[in-house]
């Protein structure tokens, strides 16, 4: 019996798909103000060259509608990739 079959790695993937954005999605809601005033200063630097291009409110709103944008990313992958074949016939 082999622990790695073809279904089995098919099957890591579309879980992998499915539940990462989801994980993503909820950190970058849930995440402290500390980490996103990091992260903004990280972005702002690799782009612009300094650390406050953009206001905090915009950004943490900005991530806020991203981390959405994965939450419904990942809801639709678990049910197309893992769910569908369980209700549809």
């Amino acid at each position: 019996m082999e622990l790695l079959t073809p279904e089995f790695i098919i099957l890591l993937v579309k879980v992998a798909i499915s539940v990462l954005p989801g994980v993503l999605g909820i950190y970058l809601i849930a995440s402290p103000e500390e980490s996103k005033r990091k992260l903004r200063a990280w972005v702002c630097a690799q782009l612009f060259g300094v650390s406050n291009a953009f206001e905090y409110k915009k950004f943490a709103n900005f991530m806020a509608g991203v981390g959405v944008c994965c939450l419904l990313f990942s809801a639709t992958a678990i049910w197309f990739l893992l769910l569908s074949d369980f209700f549809v016939e």
